[in-house]
């Protein structure tokens, strides 16, 4: 894949065999683009221009960024939407259809239960939501994690399979993680088919399993 800006001369390269690393040392255009990129990603209009095979990709439907590794959440509204939403087409698939069927009816006759024990005359809806009982009983991805790495790792899993996202951005991340870490992070990222962009405002130690693509202060580029 391939992210492109108007203002660039050459094009950021990625794939999910080595990680791209753009080095942004102006603190203004740091703040410039990876604002510009974040509301991209939100759905916002932007200049950026993601590309596979010359075929233009929806930037907020492919790509998630990320500017603080501690505070990524496995079971934020999004996921969970898209969680929920997974699981009802299963549970009125034909394998569990008649099985989810008998749960709502249950449900139904036990409320008809409380109804009578009761001294109120009361009603329900015609249909049960399966979403509902997802959310009554608390339904929601497990953080197996042991760190902060290991959590990170875990959401660019869930990204992958649940949202199906292409493209992670990781925000100075060479700010918070060792050489070691980033590995796995990278590792973790070419297991589950993730393209990574990590955009960073200083030049660190060159790594020959990174590329780089850098605008040094005085906005010359390197790539």
């Amino acid at each position: 894949m391939k992210l492109a800006h108007p203002n660039l001369a050459g094009q950021l390269m990625l794939n999910n065999e080595k990680p791209c690393v753009w080095v942004i040392e102006s603190t203004e255009d740091f703040s410039s683009y990876t604002q510009e990129l974040f509301r991209q990603c939100d759905g916002e209009e932007g200049r950026f221009v993601l590309s596979e095979e010359e075929k233009e990709k929806e930037i907020s439907k492919y790509a998630e960024i990320i500017f603080n590794p501690f505070a990524v959440n496995i079971n934020d509204r999004k996921v969970m939407n898209r969680l929920y939403s997974e699981l009802s087409g299963l549970a009125a698939g034909e394998e569990l259809y008649m099985r989810t069927q008998e749960i709502k009816n249950n449900l139904l006759t036990y409320f008809l239960e409380l109804e009578q024990a009761s001294s109120y005359i009361l009603e329900t809806d015609a249909e049960l939501d399966i979403t509902a009982i997802f959310k009554a009983i608390g339904v929601r991805f497990s953080d197996y994690a042991d760190d902060y790495i290991g959590s990170l790792n875990q959401y660019i899993k869930i990204m992958a399979e649940l949202m199906h996202k292409k493209v992670i951005v990781l925000v100075n991340i060479g700010s918070f993680v060792s050489e070691e870490n980033l590995r796995q992070i990278v590792q973790n990222a070419v297991c589950n088919e993730i393209s990574l962009l990590l955009i960073e405002n200083v030049q660190r130690e060159l790594k020959d399993w990174v590329c780089q693509y850098i605008i040094d202060k005085d906005r010359c580029e390197v790539f």
